[in-house]
This record gives C-alpha cells, sequence and structure tokens, in this order.
C-alpha cells in the first residue's frame, strides 16, 4: 500500500520575444510537487518513508504553414549545462486530422495495442521477471527512429470510431557483433471505438515484423495482437492477447517464441 501527501501546483505559459520576428510558437508546462511518500508491501521488506520532490518543465515549438500543415516538436528542460531529456522528433499534422511523426517515431502496431489498466497516478504494481518472458502483449514493436508513422484522422475511411496506423524504420545498421541490432521493420495497427448504451466498446489489433541483424542471430522478428475492452463510468473490464517471435539483443543475444494473454 502506498500513501502520499503532496502540495502541487501546475504552470502552464507561452513566451514569446517582443520585437523579434518568430519562426514558430512556443509554449510551457510543467509542475512542481513537493511531499512525502511511503510504501509497505506487507511482506519481508521493511516499510519505507521518504521525501518525495518532483519537477517538470517541457517546451513545445510549432508552426503552421500557409496550407495549413502543422509542424510541432518539443523536449524538457533540465539543470542549466545539461542536453534537452524527452526530446522528441517532427510531428505533421494535416488538416483531415491525420498526423505523420517522421524522426523518432513508434511502432503502428504498439500504438493500437488494448491492455487491461494499471493503477492510476502513480500507484501500481511493478513488472519483473528474472527471464527474458514479455511484460505486455506489444512485444513484438520494435523501431529505429529512422522512420516514420502515420496516424490516420478519426472516423477513418468514413467509418465511424475506426482509427488506423502504419509505420516503418530502416536505418540499416551495420554491425557484426553478437548481440544483434535493429535493421529494418514495419507495423500497421487498427483501433475501433463505438458504444453499448452507457459502455465504450474498445477494439485494437496490430502486426509488427522486422529484421536484425547479428553473428548469431538466424531468424527475424514478427508477431500480432488482438485486445477489447469495455468502459463503464470508472469501472474498465479488458482482456488482450499477443503472440509472435521476437529478438533480446542484450546480454546473450536469442530469438524467443512468445505468447503473452
Amino acid at each position: 500500500m502506498k500513501k502520499e501527501l503532496l502540495i502541487a501546483s501546475a504552470l502552464v505559459g507561452s513566451v514569446g520575444l517582443a520585437g523579434v520576428a518568430e519562426a514558430a510558437s512556443m509554449s510551457f508546462s510543467g509542475n512542481h510537487r513537493v511531499g512525502v511518500a511511503g510504501s509497505d508491501s506487507n511482506g519481508t521488506t521493511a516499510a519505507s518513508k521518504a521525501s518525495s520532490i518532483q519537477s517538470s518543465l517541457a517546451v513545445s515549438v510549432s508552426e503552421t504553414t500557409d496550407s495549413g500543415i502543422k509542424i510541432s516538436s518539443g523536449f524538457t528542460f533540465l539543470n542549466e549545462g545539461t542536453s534537452a531529456a524527452n526530446s522528441s522528433g517532427l510531428t505533421l499534422t494535416f488538416t483531415d486530422g491525420s498526423k505523420l511523426d517522421l524522426v523518432k517515431a513508434g511502432n503502428a502496431s504498439g500504438s493500437h495495442d488494448i491492455a487491461p489498466p494499471n493503477g492510476g497516478g502513480e500507484v501500481g504494481i511493478a513488472y519483473t521477471s528474472a527471464n527474458s518472458a514479455p511484460g505486455g502483449i506489444d512485444f513484438v514493436g520494435s523501431a529505429d527512429e529512422v522512420g516514420f508513422e502515420y496516424h490516420s484522422a478519426a472516423d477513418a475511411m468514413g467509418v465511424t470510431g475506426l482509427k488506423f496506423g502504419i509505420s516503418a524504420s530502416f536505418n540499416e545498421e551495420a554491425t557484426t557483433t553478437a548481440s544483434g541490432a535493429f535493421d529494418t521493420g514495419f507495423g500497421v495497427g487498427v483501433t475501433y471505438v463505438s458504444t453499448a448504451g452507457d459502455t465504450s466498446v474498445t477494439v485494437g489489433a496490430g502486426y509488427s515484423a522486422a529484421d536484425y541483424i547479428g553473428t548469431s542471430l538466424t531468424k527475424d522478428e514478427s508477431g500480432g495482437h488482438f485486445g477489447i475492452s469495455a468502459v463503464t463510468g470508472d469501472l474498465t473490464v479488458a482482456a488482450a492477447y499477443g503472440s509472435g517471435d521476437t529478438i533480446k539483443t542484450t546480454t546473450n543475444p536469442r530469438q524467443m517464441d512468445s505468447d503473452a494473454t
């Protein structure tokens, strides 16, 4: 059981330079929380209590072209003299509501996974394992920052509640090490949302495949997932399944045939 007492304040604002021609709009948002947090698992580990001080300040930069395409990116502030953290690539938002992530994009299969929810806020159960078993249904979903991910607009192709995505990465790594590396890959995903009375029902599915190179890797990564969730007020019920061949590229590289439910 984890207990927290926090004093929080939210920061939202915008930044501009008067009398200076600016090529883009910039805004910032963040929070500063100070409190005490404690945990007691009722197990052999002793209870703990310590201060909890958390701060964040994120900057968003965007500009809209004359044709209506929005170009956006962002980063997080750190101490003076250090580089930016959590920096994002480029995102193009088109007039129909669809988006294209360029550089540091994700995998469309993982973007459409449906899985049982974790605890709210910072409360939850950490996943730990002494082996290489997957901890979720989208364990097949590798990507490289050299690539793209396209997100369709809502109600895609005229179907109410339908969204889909397509992604590809093509860094073509050059390595002969045993640990191996991601080479090229793609992903596709789809999500459909509907309502039944007071219940919102979401169905999601995805498939991903990738090529790896390495002196001890003999097969590639591929697999898919399917899930469904139903939400009524504060109650969420969900079930999901994923299956495929995945690659472990850290110490003792290997290919694994895995299933997750």
